[in-house]
């Protein structure tokens, strides 16, 4: 009787496995990132690089059915219109979608997963990070050292972030701020979690930007931005400069002094005299986190940051 209600069991997962979209039965793979290209082309990375998958669609016909059939599911539309959509699934997927008028072939689907992992410290011993390079960087967090890492996409920006939100003592509050759940601070901590949206039907998306203004008036002792890239530059350097200290985010960049360099052209851009630029950038960041390529993912340098004599000075800590 147990191995016939084994087969039955079997029968109903196989069944219903295939009456899944394939753009769904691929979400269902162990990946980092998936990229459908087009209908004949798929390509998923995970932590051994990126490689070519078999095609699952028939056609272009087929696989346009499917990515229509995907977006209805989710109460999503692109258009030519709106040709670039962003969205969240169930807090684990980011999808981005572009419009077949831009690629100028099928439409273009990349989908990232994310998943809240802890990495312990004997795992990040096993070649991300030295033990005194840990060390330093969880004496720096638990002394208030406003934190900035930097590097590539997927080289453990966040892996590194919620390594060191352990060691942020327990009678502090955090707010912390990104797109896509990933972060994630100990159990113990107070600590509020808000998210960006950009929804079909919302009147207004809510921006990294509103999100920073808005946690200054939730009593945080730190702000924990998920990603710094643009508008919210301004207003989380303020929160820094204005008694946040051992705040920490993360940004893409391929050395400390990039990194800096990318943030004051953003804050140029946004009309602030230089001198101002550099004076706010080296009192606000204490330290940046310079992490090697995604194919190495460990610590490449610890950099200290100042203002001296109207310049922002970098020094190597280790």
């Amino acid at each position: 009787m147990n191995q016939v209600w084994e087969m039955l069991q079997h029968y109903c997962v196989e069944k219903y496995v295939k009456q899944l979209n394939p753009i769904e039965q691929l979400m269902a793979l162990d990946f980092n990132e998936l990229m459908i290209n087009n209908w004949r082309t798929i390509y998923l990375e995970d932590s051994s690089g990126i490689r070519a998958h078999e095609a699952v669609f028939y056609s272009r016909e087929d696989y346009l059915r499917h990515f229509h059939a995907f977006l209805a599911k989710h109460n999503q539309r692109v258009s030519i219109d709106k040709p670039i959509v962003h969205f969240d699934l169930a807090g684990v997927f980011r999808v981005s979608i572009v419009h077949e008028n831009v690629t100028q072939s099928d439409p273009l689907i990349t989908i990232r997963k994310s998943s809240v992992v802890f990495r312990s410290r004997q795992e990040l011993l096993s070649g991300f990070a030295t033990a005194r390079e840990l060390t330093l960087l969880e004496e720096l967090t638990a002394k208030r050292e406003t934190i900035f890492i930097s590097g590539e996409t997927s080289s453990g920006k966040t892996t590194l972030l919620n390594y060191l939100l352990q060691y942020v003592p327990a009678d502090e509050r955090l707010i912390v701020i990104e797109d896509t759940k990933e972060i994630q601070a100990k159990a113990s901590t107070n600590a509020v979690y808000l998210r960006t949206t950009e929804q079909e039907f919302q009147v207004k998306e809510l921006t990294t930007s509103d999100l920073v203004k808005a946690s200054l008036r939730m009593r945080p002792d730190r702000i924990i931005l998920g990603e710094i890239r643009r508008d919210e530059v301004i207003d989380f350097l303020h929160a820094i400069n204005t008694g946040h200290h051992g705040s920490l985010s993360t940004g893409h960049g391929n050395s400390p002094q990039d990194m800096v360099s990318r943030l004051e052209l953003l804050l140029l851009e946004a009309g602030l005299p230089y001198e101002a630029v550099q004076r706010y950038l080296g009192h606000g960041i204490d330290i940046i986190v310079q992490l090697a390529g995604k194919h190495q993912r460990r610590i490449d340098r610890i950099s200290r940051v100042s203002y001296r004599d109207g310049k922002i000075r970098f020094s190597d800590v280790v």
